[in-house]
């Protein structure tokens, strides 16, 4: 940016310097968040903090789409976008073991409670299962009722 004002100080340009970085990373977030519309967009655990590191990732929690600065910062290349690549092994959540699966089975309970206001048999049928069914899930999983 330049300024052919007589009163420019150094402060002032820093100034617009900042402005200018600040409206490039807003374009920048909007432009990603168009092109993965479907995609939930993450922000990346990376040192710098308004880097403005975008990950999209889809309803299976596979990366879709990373911007320049989470590819910098996660040493993400095209090769990784190419095939599917899970979001959590990208930014170091991954876990292990039958606890992740009943951690899931757990959630989609919990989702199909939220939705139905706590009413277990809307929640069952929403899930195609009986309500006998859901209750024994619930208490296998030890998964309490919050509504």
């Amino acid at each position: 940016v330049s300024s052919c004002r007589a009163d420019l100080t150094e402060a002032f340009a820093s100034l617009i310097s900042v402005a200018v970085v600040d409206a490039v990373r807003r374009i920048e977030a909007e432009n990603f968040r168009m092109a993965f519309p479907k995609a939930r967009i993450l922000l990346a655990p990376v040192t710098d903090k308004g880097s403005g590191a975008l990950i999209a990732v889809d309803v299976d929690d596979l990366v879709v789409g990373a911007t320049r600065s989470a590819r910098l910062a996660l040493g993400i290349t095209q090769q990784c976008l190419d095939k599917p690549m899970p979001a959590a092994d990208l930014l170091g959540w991954a876990e292990s073991g039958p606890e992740v699966l009943a951690g899931a089975e757990r959630g989609v309970l919990q989702r199909a409670l939220a939705r139905a206001d706590g009413n277990v048999s809307a929640a069952a049928q929403a899930l195609g299962i009986s309500r006998a069914t859901l209750h024994r899930e619930l208490n296998r999983l030890d998964a309490h009722r919050s509504h």
